[in-house]
């Protein structure tokens, strides 16, 4: 598996990723810009069989739409964030980033633990605490975690829907209990493993 990362031109530097395996892509949490993500897609020459979101915050869904559109592809995103996606408009407003479209869920993974796209096969942690439909997605022994796990750091809860003790409880039972060796892909900053995490995470007590 190949991964490739582009950090957000805006303010909140999000992560996306493309994964790639044999013959297929996904792209996990399209903040970048449209045209950055299809200039790798079309380098690569793979085929994207979704495009995933780790949750319905604006800076990790931005270029769904036009991306989904393009590469005649689905969205996939837990329907618990559906109020967040119904606001995107109006945060694009609110911190003055291009609009492209909101997308609808074609996948709903509100109740999914595992799911296979093509040559991808992954399982869905279901880690609320950021946000209502927060997930991660695990491939093997490789995590994207999104905002509930940071590099030395978690995820915000002070936007609605978020709680604190929810994130705590998210990252101890679906995230600490992963192998050591587990490389952690998050929505922000640099990519850590689970062992750094359980060792030098301040907001992390075991």
């Amino acid at each position: 598996m190949k991964i490739t990362r582009l950090r957000s031109k805006t303010v909140f530097q999000e992560n996306t990723y493309i994964i790639l395996n044999k013959n297929d892509a996904l792209i996990i949490d399209p903040g970048a810009e449209p045209d950055d993500i299809l200039a790798v897609i079309d380098r690569e020459k793979y085929t994207v069989r979704a495009v995933l979101a780790t949750h319905g915050h604006v800076d990790h869904l931005l270029s769904a739409a036009p991306l989904c559109k393009t590469l005649k592809c689905p969205f996939v995103m837990n329907s618990l964030d559906t109020e967040w996606l119904k606001a995107l408009e109006n945060m694009c407003g609110h911190y003055r980033l291009s609009y492209y479209g909101t997308p609808e869920i074609d996948i709903d993974i509100a109740e999914k633990s595992i799911l296979t796209l093509g040559d991808h096969t992954f399982g869905i942690l279901h880690t609320p605490g950021h946000s209502p439909g927060s997930v991660c997605f695990l491939f093997a022994d490789t995590l994207f975690s999104g905002d509930t796990l940071f590099h030395r750091s978690v995820g915000r809860t002070d936007l609605p829907g978020g709680d604190m003790k929810t994130l705590e409880h998210s990252i101890h039972t679906a995230i600490m209990v992963l192998p050591e060796d587990t490389v952690v892909y998050p929505g922000h900053l640099d990519e850590t493993t689970i062992k750094e995490e359980k060792s030098f995470n301040p907001f992390i007590v075991l």
